[in-house]
């Protein structure tokens, strides 16, 4: 299933004319990929032939997609790719500025317009802007060009692949190749807000009472005369009524100047927090002769801090508006299967919906930095930011040392105004020499002075140098003993990284064994024993951080990769993910959920496992039946609302229901959640072996999707995923086959493009859950994915046909409370051409 997202926005002030226009580009590039890093600038640049054969995208974009799943140690791509896009600019409009904004080109970007090169970057994951005005053509086509250059063994970076590294076998992570993040227009006039160069922060007397607030406005002019301009910042409500307002006259020489200014004192001010995230707005004008010439917008939240490292006292909880907040924290990387690091602007908002709906207040980038999508929504939805600059690369070389430093305060600049970050990650894992970070923390808090006292600055698991060393404590998972975790924590307070292998679809029954085989069920229980342990001394530390929310690609790991079977063993890859590596959650998910989302907004209940259909082989007494559930009550049944095994209650955070010595006679089990006595929730799950329940068919509706039209000859039916089925109308559904042949029919995955891997090699899974809206559910429990590269091939004559497809969703919200709006979102082309478009099934 193909997933092509586009989002097409534009943010204006007054009017275009007097202000700025911002003006996606993100659609209709032509790029190659060479597999060398030789400098083929000159076929390129100079050659408008150069790019016949280049192939069509949008960005965000990632030549490396599916390179470093196929069970290489290291095989991810390296070389350089090229990009070209035409863009039409019309009339030259008179003090006008152009500028091309990349908000990611990994790892050495070089960017030309119309064969002048208009700037270098290095580093893709921050920002950067490159004024094109001088090299633009009015009332013409103009090329833009930009080579994206990712050499193997990187060493004048912080960022590189890990399959590169020095120190193989460490999250590093594989590294985007070519434009992976969007690109955008901007026009303004000669006198503007430079990128990021607003600033904003609350003194250190900010009270509940009374809060006042800090300006700095950065300015460029960029005419060659000196103009005498007003700066207005005025604080606006999220009514977008004034709050506050001050303005100064300055006069402004050609370049760059930084103004900086107090607003009044703001009374009664409306503080953001995880349980109120409020968002003020600063309006930031420049004003010339009465004329606006520049208009920009920073969305902000009042609040502050406090860690217990360097405070006075034996509380040492995390603060926020003198409040404590305890910490449940997940990291993530910023890797998906099939795009890798391109994600859409709605794939990070579903991924920010999916640790939100898990129940985490707290989000740690692993561990360099993402989107800028992120920070908004992290922002907007009130979740505590850790965001993380570096993993543990050190070089050193004065090429590294000058380069870290710059990206260092991009980074900086880039976030220092959302309120949601909470914690600077300087490096993880850290080699970094204790001189150079207390040299970088000197940077941090001259460019953010909220860090000399709130904002700490961190190194993870051995690093100098910074405010604080936050420890990575995995016990029970190598070695340690996990019941002594909240002895532990009490003198470590804060945990930036706990978890633990499992393989998906393996299960084991019994209660924890630390030596066990590295189930599913092992998983979860190693990580509700981390939440109980945590819970029970949530008044003495800080808090924690899950590792990890989902699965990610991993060069230079020794491993598996990340399935049971072996048709899923898709790798290498970091399988400690609460999802997998193709986004289906976990049962531990669903463990974090039934801790730590409302029963009253959000009631669940789940029963561990609906991956393990073939539990039992026979009837008779079972023990160890477990179920995550944030309900008041649950009650258990071997049947259909019927034959009951029991109501328990709930028995608190960090413990789950279970029923043991119970009898099971039937093949399903259904469970019926209940808050304040009342029926909210339920789930169930159907088991092979077993008797079938009398009252089965009462999960079935009537509905059947698949009923074929009368009048009209149907070619094919394909059982995608499956094998042959006959449905309860006769109909045979083929089964699905590779296409092997140019006339004949079958499917295709990415793995067409490699050599000696099997056809349906991670892109075909099953599910044991009942589907509705039909009545031949084993037709749906078989399927396919492939992002970007899933199709089907059928030769016909020449003609009109019908094509119906149909879809199911086999993970997202299960056992209730869970809105997915957005959390798959795809597009369908028949011979090329979309004809579904953005098509949410959830």
């Amino acid at each position: 299933m193909k997933k092509l997202i586009y989002i097409l926005f534009f943010i204006t002030s007054l009017s275009w004319s007097q202000t700025r226009e911002e003006m996606p580009l993100n659609a209709n590039w032509k790029t190659t990929m060479l597999e060398t890093n030789s400098d083929a600038k000159q076929d390129f640049v100079t050659n408008a032939t150069a790019d016949a054969n280049c192939k069509t995208v949008d960005v965000p974009h990632n030549w490396d997609q599916y390179e470093g799943f196929r069970q290489m140690k290291h095989g991810n791509l390296h070389g350089t790719a090229w990009y070209s896009k035409q863009l039409k600019i019309g009339k030259q409009q008179k003090d006008k500025r152009y500028f091309l904004f990349f908000e990611g080109v990994n790892s050495y970007a070089t960017v030309w317009v119309n064969g002048k090169e208009v700037g270098q970057h290095k580093g893709g994951r921050t920002t950067f802007t490159f004024d094109i005005t001088d090299a633009l053509q009015f009332n013409a086509d103009n090329k833009i060009l930009v080579k994206a250059a990712h050499p193997a063994f990187i060493t004048d970076l912080p960022w590189v692949c890990g399959g590169c590294s020095g120190e193989w076998g460490f999250s590093e992570g594989s590294q985007p190749m070519g434009i992976f993040r969007p690109v955008t227009l901007v026009i303004t006039n000669e006198v503007r807000v430079a990128p990021f160069g607003v600033h904003i922060w609350n003194d250190k007397t900010t009270s509940k009472e009374e809060a006042i607030l800090h300006t700095t406005t950065e300015i460029q002019n960029y005419s060659p005369s000196d103009r005498t301009i007003t700066v207005v910042n005025t604080l606006l409500d999220n009514k977008g009524k004034e709050v506050a307002s001050v303005k100064n006259e300055i006069l402004l020489s050609k370049g760059t100047k930084e103004i900086q200014q107090t607003l009044p004192v703001i009374k009664n001010p409306n503080l953001w927090s995880p349980e109120n995230s409020y968002l003020y707005t600063l309006s930031t004008t420049i004003v010339e002769k009465n004329k606006v010439v520049d208009k920009i917008t920073t969305p902000y939240g009042i609040r502050w801090i406090s860690w217990p490292v360097a405070r006075a006292g034996d509380d040492n909880r995390f603060f926020i508006n003198d409040e404590p907040v305890f910490i449940n924290g997940t990291c993530e990387y910023e890797h998906q299967l099939g795009q890798s690091h391109a994600f859409s602007d709605t794939q990070i908002k579903a991924r920010i919906e999916q640790i939100k709906a898990a129940g985490f207040n707290s989000f740690r980038e692993a561990h360099q930095p993402h989107n800028l999508k992120y920070q908004q929504l992290l922002d907007e939805s009130g979740i505590l930011f850790w965001s993380q600059f570096s993993a543990h690369i050190w070089y050193d070389t004065p090429e590294f040392k000058e380069n870290f430093k710059t990206l260092l305060r991009e980074w900086i600049k880039e976030r220092r105004n959302n309120p949601s970050v909470v914690l600077w990650g300087l490096q993880n894992e850290s080699t970094i020499p204790k001189e150079f970070a207390e040299e970088c923390t000197k940077i941090i808090r001259e460019m953010d002075p909220t860090a000399a006292e709130q904002r700490k600055v961190t190194t993870c698991n051995g690093g100098e140098g910074t405010d604080w060393n936050v420890v990575q404590n995995w016990s029970g998972t190598y070695g340690g003993d996990p019941y002594n975790y909240d002895v532990e924590m009490t003198t470590q307070l804060l945990n930036g990284e706990y978890g633990a292998w499992r393989s998906i679809d393996l299960h084991t029954e019994g209660e924890f064994d630390q030596k066990g085989i590295l189930s599913e069920n092992r998983f979860s229980q190693l990580m509700e024993i981390k939440v109980r342990e945590a819970e029970s001394v949530k008044d003495k530390i800080a808090g924690q951080f899950n590792w990890l929310f989902a699965s990610h690609e991993n060069p230079g790991r020794d491993q598996n990769g990340e399935g049971y079977r072996t048709m899923d063993q898709v790798g290498p890859v970091n399988y400690k993910g609460l999802f997998s590596i193709w986004g289906e959650p976990l049962d531990a998910y669903y463990m974090y959920r039934a801790n730590y989302v409302s029963n009253k907004t959000n009631p669940m209940v789940y029963i561990v496992s609906h991956s393990w259909p073939n539990r039992w082989e026979k009837t008779g007494v079972k023990n160890g039946i477990d179920l995550y559930s944030n309900c008041d009550e649950v009650e258990l049944f071997n049947d259909v609302n019927h034959e009951s095994l029991g109501k328990l209650k709930n028995p608190g955070r960090g413990q789950h229901f279970q029923w043991n010595n119970v009898n099971i006679q039937y093949n399903v089990l259904y469970a019926v959640g209940y808050v304040d006595g009342k029926k909210v929730a339920q789930d169930y799950v159907v088991l092979n072996n077993l008797p079938q329940a009398p009252h089965l068919k009462e999960l079935s509706n009537n509905e059947e999707v698949i009923v074929a039209k009368p009048n009209y000859n149907y070619l094919y039916r394909v059982n995608c995923g499956g094998d042959d089925f006959t449905d309860t109308k006769g109909n045979l559904w083929m089964a699905d086959v590779h296409k092997s042949e140019k006339n004949s029919w079958g499917s295709l995955s990415w793995t067409d493009h490699f050599k000696n891997l099997p056809a349906y090699f991670a892109s075909q899974r099953t599910t044991s859950d009942l589907v509705d809206g039909t009545q031949n559910d084993v037709l749906f429990q078989n399927f396919r994915y492939g992002m970007n590269q899933l199709r089907y091939e059928f030769p016909v004559a020449d003609g009109e046909y019908e094509v119906e497809l149909y879809f199911s969703e086999p993970w997202y919200g299960l056992g209730g409370g869970m809105d997915c709006k957005d959390w798959r979102v795809f597009d369908v082309a028949i011979n090329e051409q979309v004809v579904l478009k953005d098509f949410d099934i959830c």
